[in-house]
């Protein structure tokens, strides 16, 4: 036998005497069996314990009542008027540029980008509020976006790069 048909043989085998990993409770038992902890949950620990601590460097500020209330109803404005391009799949950097500039977004607050083969990103920089999203070039209709402040590495409403 090849190593491969040995190794197939061998974990068919033990799969079937193992009953493909399930207990089976015979009648004087007095409670099943507990059920296997997701890796890395043992103990009450955390799968990955600094994720939070390597991606602090994306923070951002906190916004004001009014900022999260006015990034509500940009978050509106933004996925109403992208509607279209979204249903139609049709979105490009450029479409995408100039329907946010249609809706009444002044130059320099502007600016998108491409993400895989189908994906627009695009931010919207309005002082201290930002307006992240991405229409999705695959899920006809799909328009994301997102209020946030500005980010407190100093690079404005554009996300950080880097980190540790």
């Amino acid at each position: 036998m090849t190593f491969v048909r040995r190794t197939a043989a061998l974990l068919l085998t033990a799969a079937a005497l193992t009953g493909c990993g399930h207990i089976l409770a015979t009648p004087g038992d007095a409670a099943p069996p507990a059920a296997p902890s997701a890796p890395g949950t043992e103990q009450g620990g955390d799968a990955n314990p600094h994720y939070a601590e390597n991606h602090a460097f994306q923070s951002t500020l906190d916004l004001s009542e009014a900022d999260r209330v006015r990034g509500e109803a940009e978050v509106k404005r933004v996925k109403r008027g992208l509607a279209a391009l979204a249903e139609g799949q049709k979105s490009t950097e450029d479409s995408v540029f100039h329907a946010l500039h249609a809706l009444g977004y002044p130059d320099g607050s502007v600016t998108t980008s491409t993400f895989g083969p189908h994906r627009t990103s695009f931010t919207v920089t309005l002082g201290t509020l930002c307006v992240d999203g991405s229409l999705d070039g695959v899920v006809n209709g799909l328009v994301n976006a997102e209020a946030h402040g500005r980010y407190m590495e100093g690079t404005g409403c554009v996300k950080p790069r880097g980190g540790h």
